[in-house]
């Protein structure tokens, strides 16, 4: 796959962990998620077969097989 950015470089898949937030706010844990990624300039992009499997664990379709607590953050507005 070919950068979005213009990189001559070719994106590389890679196994990622991220978390995401569900409408009410409940962090989910998502690993194993294919990304592409540009080793020249660290642009990320998912393949729609990653968004797919996100959308349903997001919408309750697919049951979760672990607990995750984390501290929500957010972000200081101008000081």
């Amino acid at each position: 796959m070919d950068c979005p950015n213009g990189c001559v470089v070719p994106m590389k898949q890679i196994k990622v962990e991220r978390i995401f937030y569900r409408e009410n706010g409940e962090p989910i844990v998502i690993r194993n998620l294919t990304m592409n990624v540009c080793p020249e300039c660290g642009q990320e992009s998912m393949p729609l077969k990653s968004a797919r499997i996100v959308e349903d664990i997001l919408n309750g379709k697919v049951e979760s097989i672990g607990q995750f607590t984390a501290a929500m953050y957010r972000a200081a507005v101008g000081k």
